[in-house]
């Protein structure tokens, strides 16, 4: 019997990714991948050679899933191209992937010790960086040309994890809370970059949804690399 050795690692990730949000790095083993997906663990140290591989493979993969998702809301805004626009299609992206959401805001309770390990994902992985993403919009014609683009980024950066306190948590029913819904958090965020960094002729949308698109593309070839190699070494 021929094993597709592709569709076991994406079984094997599939797991890892349903664990990690349960269980958390910190008490996360590969005995507990092996069981769920009724492999051997010998067979599951075939494919990653130790947890904080497997817990990098799992977070690659979320990323690109969570680029494709932006890229699709990204495109169906018919005011994509504004910086408020990408707020909301990153946000919504964020909302149905809450791996991903974990990842984007370095959450601890997922993440744990692993956030403690030298040259980790985190620190080696250069994601769409908000404030290059700000400077090639600014150049483009999307937002004001006199606006500190390392401030701006900085303060959106910084909002992040507390937007994903609005979002439903993973497995939980939701429940009648005194925060702000994830959509009136996002359409005020999304009123205030329209009111502060559109410029007084208009913002170039055209322009300003080829840069985001193009910012993507790149981020998703990124993520994509380590399973493209993959494929290629089990040619």
């Amino acid at each position: 019997m021929v094993v597709d050795e592709l569709e076991r690692e994406r079984a094997i990730l599939d797991t890892a990714a349903v664990l990690l949000l349960r269980l958390g790095y910190n008490r996360l083993t590969m005995g507990d991948v092996a069981d769920g997906v009724a492999l051997h663990r010998g067979l599951v140290y075939l494919h990653f050679k130790s947890k904080d591989e497997l817990v990098e493979a799992v977070a690659r993969r979320e990323l690109e899933r969570y680029s494709g998702r932006w890229r699709e809301r990204l495109l169906a805004d018919p005011q994509g191209g504004s910086v408020a626009s990408v707020y909301r299609a990153m946000a919504g992206a964020l909302q149905q992937l809450p791996l991903a959401a974990a990842v984007v805001a370095r959450d601890q309770g997922i993440f744990g010790k692993y956030l403690r390990r030298p040259e980790n994902l985190f620190e080696k992985l250069e994601t769409v960086g908000t404030q290059s993403f700000l400077q090639a919009m600014q150049q483009a014609g999307a937002i004001r040309a006199e606006i500190d683009t390392r401030a701006v980024a900085f303060v959106l950066d910084a909002l992040t994890p507390a937007l994903r306190q609005t979002f439903p948590r993973h497995g939980q029913a939701v429940t009648a809370s005194a925060l702000p819904s994830t959509e009136q958090v996002v359409d005020a965020l999304a009123e205030l970059l329209e009111l502060g960094l559109t410029p007084s002729s208009g913002a170039d949308l055209e322009a300003g949804k080829a840069v985001m698109l193009d910012a993507l593309a790149g981020a998703q070839a990124k993520f994509s690399d380590r399973f493209r190699c993959t494929e290629t070494e089990q040619r």
